[in-house]
């Protein structure tokens, strides 16, 4: 009977730079697009911007970014085609913890937090998830295409639809 650990896959340890570029990859998403919605939404909501709050989104993102890096780490990425089926349990932790950074940290009111976070959580966490797996993954050798299948030779003639063939006619029939 196989035990459950949750870092299996990295039993072996891991370099650090698999842990640090990811993080820093999550946390400058993060901190870009909860720096627009904190701007955007107190100034649209409240008419007003909380004092400090470039600290306060660096803080909240870093805490954000710990989290999305640790679930990568442990091998639940908080990618798009996972997030509602077989990662809904580390979906809705997700949910809790950036309500309560907006609620928290960012300092919107409980319904507007709870609200700008899942919507931003819906959108962000999938499209930093990508950033850092395109940007991390190795390269693929690309095979080379054998150049006498691909032809380049332009068309010749008229691509328009061929007007039927009027019926030959016998010598000296006239109409």
């Amino acid at each position: 009977m196989e035990v459950w650990r949750p870092f299996r896959h990295h039993a072996g340890g891991l370099p650090m730079a698999a842990i640090i570029w990811p993080l820093l990859i999550y946390w400058l998403v993060l901190f870009v697009a909860c720096f627009v919605v904190v701007e955007v939404g107190h100034d649209q909501l409240y008419d007003e911007v909380t004092p400090h709050a470039g600290l306060k989104v660096a803080g909240g993102s870093l805490l954000i970014a710990i989290l999305l890096t640790t679930l990568r780490w442990a091998g639940f990425p908080a990618s798009f085609e996972s997030m509602f089926t077989t990662n809904i349990i580390w979906t809705l932790l997700q949910a809790i913890v950036w309500a309560g950074v907006f609620v928290l940290i960012f300092q919107f009111h409980p319904w507007h937090g709870l609200g700008l976070g899942l919507a931003t959580m819906l959108l962000v966490t999938g499209l930093a998830t990508m950033g850092v797996e395109s940007l991390l993954a190795k390269p693929t050798p690309t095979t080379q295409s054998a150049r006498s299948t691909i032809s380049n030779q332009p068309v010749r003639q008229s691509v328009s639809p061929m007007a039927p063939a009027a019926p030959a006619r016998a010598p000296g029939q006239t109409k």
